[in-house]
């Protein structure tokens, strides 16, 4: 008699304790989460840990950047992660399905994001002045290891593109760029869609050892405005055309190629 108490305490213990961990409220995980944040805080955290969403997510300056959503999978309970976020808010749009590849490393698929250079105009705005336009981007795959993409398949595009100035507004036109990655080394192929006023051209590659930048920029109107703009990047030849070439890190002793 004493022992099948035991077995039916037990199964009870084990009952309670599986109920809460399938209905564990996503607000009792909120202190863990949001120590891993780096700044960014969660307000009115509501549903479970297994599918819930913010309210508000606050930037580190407090600012409210939107909100959020997410599911969770329970087969994180056998080691298994498989996330899916969503994220909007007035200046950005964004999800993406987070994983682990064969080797544990964090890998996103499915990424979408959308955002209004308007609104990070604060955070982006420099002496060249401050982007505008639409900038979307579309990642198949990104692998990271230590916070750096080490595998990389996607396409950003800058629609509307445009420099506002304190003067006036530099217009650019529409720009793609196709984006790769392997062990580490990132690259990005930019092309503009031979709509707008700047013919461009060249790509980049960036590692955690250093970066190479290799463009061409060349007006294809009159426009006083984009010729003036362009010089302060670098002096353009007799046509106005400019090759920029940028070398930073171990980058930097590499040979250059014009594109």
């Amino acid at each position: 008699m004493k022992r099948s108490r035991v077995w039916l305490t037990v199964a009870i213990v084990l009952l309670l304790v599986t109920l809460l961990v399938l209905l564990l409220p996503a607000r009792w995980a909120t202190p863990f989460v949001q120590s891993r944040l780096h700044g960014l805080r969660l307000e009115g955290v509501h549903g479970l840990v297994w599918n819930g969403g913010a309210r508000e997510l606050r930037g580190p300056d407090g600012r409210s950047l939107g909100q959020m959503q997410w599911r969770l999978s329970r087969a994180l309970l056998w080691g298994r992660l498989d996330l899916q976020l969503d994220f909007s808010g007035p200046g950005l749009v964004a999800s993406g399905h987070l994983q682990r590849d064969g080797a544990g490393r964090p890998m996103w698929t499915d990424v979408s994001l959308r955002a209004d250079l308007a609104a990070w105009t604060p955070r982006l705005d420099s002496s060249l002045g401050s982007p505008r336009g639409s900038l979307t981007l579309k990642l198949q795959r990104a692998v990271l290891q230590a916070n750096w993409p080490v595998d990389l398949d996607g396409r950003a595009q800058w629609r509307d593109a445009s420099m506002r100035t304190r003067a006036q507004a530099v217009v650019l036109g529409d720009f793609g760029m196709d984006l790769h990655g392997s062990n580490g080394v990132l690259t990005g192929q930019l092309r503009d869609q031979a709509n707008g006023p700047l013919r461009a051209e060249g790509q980049w590659q960036a590692s955690p050892l250093g970066w190479r930048l290799d463009l061409l920029l060349q007006p294809r109107t009159t426009d006083a405005v984009l010729r003036h703009w362009l010089a302060r990047l670098d002096r353009p030849d007799a046509n106005g055309t400019l090759r920029l070439h940028r070398r930073g890190g171990l980058a930097a002793a590499t040979p250059e190629t014009s594109p």
